[in-house]
């Protein structure tokens, strides 16, 4: 910077820091700009002096003279505080300015940012932000921190926490430390202890488990999971225990398999002895060895498949039943959606009841499951501790529903699994050894699943399945036993003895211990089930202790020369008499009898050693079995003929009926063999007592039928003339079927009808015919006999009338107190004389009315009107005269009475009838009016047609030239449209009028011709109620 060119004195020299710099206006975003005006020590260099060219002449004295002074010298400034300060204070110390620092900064120039406030970089402030500093995120661990730039640029927040407490770490101690693990409460880090052997890294998860080795468990892998055994640096040895006998966990520090009850070995690898078959799903390991309990050494059987026993309701009850507690029966429903049901009206269980299929020998089904699908209608159900029953060889065992984890039935179906296995896991009661529990299954008598567990309630049963086993191929049956049997037994299940031992016990079947047999050295083998000898040497019994029929001798010595033959014919059965040692035949063959059989038997013949000729064999004789069996001499031992016959037979074979018997001699039945012919006296010819052996039929006379004769035919009797039936020949029309009584020959008649042939009426009965006859039912007082005419009409005595004579005769009164009618004085017959010349009249008016409804004339309301005056006229005329007489007939009076009403009545209708045909007339002229104004509209509407055809005719129209006017068409166009339109409407209104005067005219017609009706009905009324008024008297 210069002064002025030559200034002596008073010069100014003036220095702007910001004059001239291009970022002058933008000085709180130029740091070079802000460290430019920033000093802390001022230097001014006075280096040259305006000689005003007096160098040129080299003079020192000249040059010497010149110097600068230096009179004021100032600087304008103020603190540098970085925006971040409204005041500076000497310091005391130094006495140099210090800023009074906000904005969380401090130094000098507050040109850092305090302790712990280093979130963000500092930066001066500016005229729009302070750019404060802000307090590091330490989450309460540390009150340390500095500025981490890499920090800031990865998250914004440059605060790095120092020193963080509580087993913290993390820019903001936000983790805990390496091997440490934050509390539940998130308040505080846990070392995670993790056990160095255990596990494969000292660090831990966010819960404090530590991750843990193969086969190691526990939060710090402290040891062995289930199923491993032996912590060391690789970790725990798994376990070698075989899953389906173990329950795959072994001793963690020998790993010794921990066995299921029925298994046994290091491993659990074998059943143990009297068990097979190891399971997986066997909660005991291996099934015990049933064998009938006769062995405990058993393998699973080779050749069985798994096979189930079910019932899926499908087309019906499958044969299921219903059971009440007491055993009584109850009815099962079966539903066609595949169910059966059972419905309670009490407390009472009900029980479904497993048909034969179920039953039996179900040993293949021990340790196996019985599942079923069941639901019931309602949610308070009680259960019992016997909803499922299961009996069988005399034991019995129950479970309840819910029993096995199975849960509670409800409206929706459900599957219940019941497993069949003596295991206290599936509390059947009560408890029974594996041995009784196979025994039940064994002879399974009884399966009953409760139906109903409340009052009025319903159960319903589905889908029942037994699982069993079968021979054959399909997925193997391991659970079925083959036994190896101990001497003198065999089969699978050692149910059966061996050659030469049988049964101890026949009674408990295979269940009994076998024995070997006991046969006196004439056999090796029995019986396995009896006991009974295969007994050879001609010995028998049990035990071989005699000998077989035809042999003698002593058995129990036990040669096989012990039995010798019998010396009787036929091989039969002898004995030695002990004193005599004689040997006696003692079942000779049948017919033969003697010491040697050498004669023939009662009731047989022959001739058996030959001693009247030759030997004949002794034969049953053949007396068709006719004879008592339990006498004696029934036949000749020598010729075989029958001597007492029975049963009403003879013959030599017995083999006919006797005389006066017939049937068949040969019958099985006794019933049916000969019976007494029992003919008729009466009605068999000569009164014979024989009859036809075979059929039994008596010879009888004529018209006398049945087999003994003992009935005359249809149509005829007296069977006791001893000659033949007589015909009846009952009347045809008063007979009810021509038939009589058998023993006097009475015809069986019609209602009404006598006679032993029904040929006349009975007395006081007329009309003979098909029907019977009809009572007279004569008035006894009125007639002189109860006997009518053969037309009905009784016989009245003097003063009676009537067909039954049951009225007065006119002009004669009836007194009770003397029977019969009794003429009226002679002043009634003036009455009688009077009254028959008002019938006369009442004839007249008859007459007059039947001709005036019977004329075929169109009469005119004139004619009508007078006919119908001179007809009031005659009855007013008969009224007055009827009044004068009111004592001879009151009741004649009152009729007459209402006659005048009526007439009046019908008088005022004829008024409104001639009234309603003015008016007509009337209606009709106003339609005649329309109807001839239509026809002038009609007529104008065909003028208007025929002028518009006439214009359309006449209109000309040119097509325009192609020099024409444009528009000349479309002015045409439009009028004729115009045109069309008022033709059409004009043809709408004309057929409107048409239409209405057509409805008026249709109107007015329909009205006439329901006037006409009613004139003609009124007229035909008022004369069928003059013929009713005139018939009433």
């Amino acid at each position: 910077m210069f002064s002025d060119i030559s200034p002596l004195t008073g010069g100014n020299v003036a220095f702007s820091t910001l004059e001239g710099r291009p970022s002058a206006y933008n000085f709180d975003n130029s740091p070079v700009l802000q460290e430019w005006v920033t000093a802390t020590d001022i230097k001014v260099t006075l280096n040259r002096l305006n000689t005003f060219g007096d160098e040129v002449f080299n003079d020192p004295k000249v040059l010497k003279s010149y110097y600068y002074a230096i009179s004021d010298f100032a600087v304008g400034g103020r603190c540098k505080c970085n925006g971040h300060a409204s005041e500076c204070a000497k310091n005391n110390g130094f006495g140099k300015p210090v800023c009074n620092c906000k904005h969380n900064t401090e130094g000098d120039d507050c040109n850092v940012c305090k302790p712990f406030y280093n979130d963000r970089p500092w930066r001066r402030a500016t005229a729009n932000n302070p750019n404060e500093c802000l307090p590091c995120n330490c989450n309460g661990k540390s009150a340390e921190c500095y500025f981490d730039p890499e920090l800031y640029r990865a998250t914004s927040h440059g605060g790095h926490c120092r020193n963080c407490a509580d087993y913290t770490d993390g820019p903001n101690c936000e983790r805990c430390l390496d091997n440490y693990y934050r509390d539940t409460s998130g308040t505080r880090c846990l070392p995670c202890s993790c056990n160095p052997v255990g596990s494969l890294a000292t660090q831990c998860d966010n819960t404090g488990r530590c991750s843990c080795k193969p086969g190691v468990m526990g939060d710090k892998c402290e040891r062995c999971q289930p199923g491993f055994h032996t912590l060391t640096d690789a970790g725990c040895r798994p376990c070698s225990c075989n899953p389906s006998g173990s329950t795959q966990e072994c001793d963690v520090q020998t790993g010794r398999c921990q066995c299921k009850d029925n298994v046994e070995g290091f491993s659990c690898d074998r059943c143990k002895l009297g068990y097979f078959n190891m399971d997986p799903q066997n909660p005991q390991g291996c099934t015990p060895c049933f064998c009938f309990q006769h062995s405990s050494v058993c393998d699973s059987a080779e050749g069985y498949s798994i096979d189930a026993v079910s019932s899926t309701f499908d087309r019906d009850d499958e044969r299921w039943t219903g059971q009440q507690r007491d055993g009584s029966s109850v009815s099962v429903q079966w539903s066609a959606g595949g169910e059966i049901s059972l419905i309670s009206d009490d407390y009472f269980p009900m029980y479904f009841v497993a048909p034969e299929r179920f039953l039996g020998n179900q040993l293949l089904s021990y340790g196996q499951n019985l599942t079923l699908n069941f639901r019931v209608d309602r949610r308070d159900t009680r259960l019992s501790a016997e909803d499922v029953v299961l009996e069988g060889a005399g034991l019995r065992v129950a479970v309840p529903l819910i029993a096995q984890g199975n849960a509670y039935p409800g409206e929706n179906m459900q599957t219940f699994v019941f497993r069949l296995h003596d295991s206290t896991d599936y509390p059947w009661r009560p408890t029974l050894t594996h041995s009784e529990f196979q025994k039940l299954l064994h002879n399974l008598t009884s399966i009953k699943i409760r139906g109903t567990y409340s009052e009025r309630s319903a159960g319903y049963l589905d889908d029942v399945k037994l699982i069993t086993a079968r021979r054959g191929p399909g997925s193997p049956a391991r659970w079925v036993e083959k036994c190896t049997c101990p001497q003198g037994y065999v089969g699978q299940h050692c149910e059966r003895c061996a050659l030469g031992y049988r049964r101890s016990r026949p009674d408990l079947g295979p269940f009994s211990s076998c024995d070997s047999c006991n046969c006196n050295g004439h056999s090796d083998t029995c019986n396995p089930d009896t006991g009974m000898c295969d007994c050879q040497h001609n010995t028998a019994g049990l035990s071989c202790e005699r000998c077989k029929d035809g042999y003698y001798g002593d058995s129990t010595v036990g040669s096989s020369s012990d039995c010798k033959p019998c010396p009787c014919p036929g091989g039969s059965t002898c004995a030695v008499v002990p004193k005599t040692k004689e040997v006696v035949c003692t079942n000779c063959p049948t017919g033969t009898t003697g010491k040697r059989c050498e004669l023939c038997d009662d009731g047989f013949f022959g001739d058996p050693l030959g001693e009247n000729g030759q030997v004949r064999v002794c034969r049953a004789c053949k007396c068709s079995d006719n004879i008592d069996p339990n006498a004696v001499g029934n036949c000749d031992r020598e010729t075989g003929e029958c001597l007492k016959c029975i049963y009403n037979t003879d013959g030599f074979f017995c083999d006919r009926c006797k005389e006066g018997f017939y049937g068949n001699p040969l019958a099985i039945n006794p019933n049916d063999k000969c019976k007494a012919c029992s003919c008729s006296p009466y009605g068999t010819v000569d009164r014979q007592t024989s009859c036809l052996q075979v059929t039994g039929q008596c010879q009888c006379f004529p018209h006398v039928t049945n087999r003994d004769c003992s009935a005359c035919q249809p149509g005829f009797f007296n069977l006791r003339s001893g000659t033949g039936c007589e015909q009846c020949n009952c009347n045809p029309i008063g007979s009810t079927n021509g038939q009589c009584d058998i023993g006097s020959g009475q015809c069986e008649c019609q209602p009404g009808v006598t006679g032993q042939r029904c040929e006349r009426c009975e007395v006081n009965f007329f009309g003979f015919g098909l029907s019977g006859c009809k009572p007279c039912d004569c008035d006894p007082e009125g007639s002189s006999t109860a006997q009518c005419k053969e037309d009905g009409r009784c016989a009245c005595l003097p003063g009676f009338v009537g067909a039954r004579c049951d009225m007065c005769e006119e002009n004669y009164f009836y007194n009770r107190s003397t029977p019969g009618c009794q003429q009226c004085p002679s002043c009634y017959s003036l009455v009688r004389d009077k009254v028959n010349q008002q019938r006369q009249k009442l004839h007249d008016l008859q007459t007059l009315i039947d001709n005036l409804g019977s004329t075929s004339e169109t009469v005119s309301d004139k004619a009508f009107e007078d006919r119908l005056k001179e007809a009031e006229k005659s009855i007013m005329d008969l009224l007055d005269e009827a009044q004068t007489s009111k004592d001879v007939d009151k009741g004649l009076l009152e009729r007459l009475g209402k006659l005048n009403s009526t007439l009046t009545t019908q008088w005022n209708r004829l008024q409104n009838i001639r009234n309603t045909v003015d008016n007509t007339g009337t209606q009709a002229d106003k339609a005649r009016n329309r109807v001839r104004d239509a026809e002038d509209l009609i007529g104008r509407a065909r003028e208007e047609l025929d002028k518009a055809k006439e214009a359309i005719s006449k209109l000309d129209i040119k097509a325009p030239s192609i020099s024409g006017d444009p528009n000349n068409m479309t002015l045409l166009a439009e009028e004729a449209r115009n045109l069309a339109n008022k033709h059409k409407m004009d043809a709408d209104q004309i057929e409107k009028i048409a239409k209405d005067a057509n409805d008026t005219s249709t109107k007015a017609l329909n009205l006439l011709t329901k006037t006409l009706d009613g004139e003609a009905l009124f007229c035909d009324s008022s004369l069928s109620f003059l013929k009713t008024t005139i018939k009433l008297y």
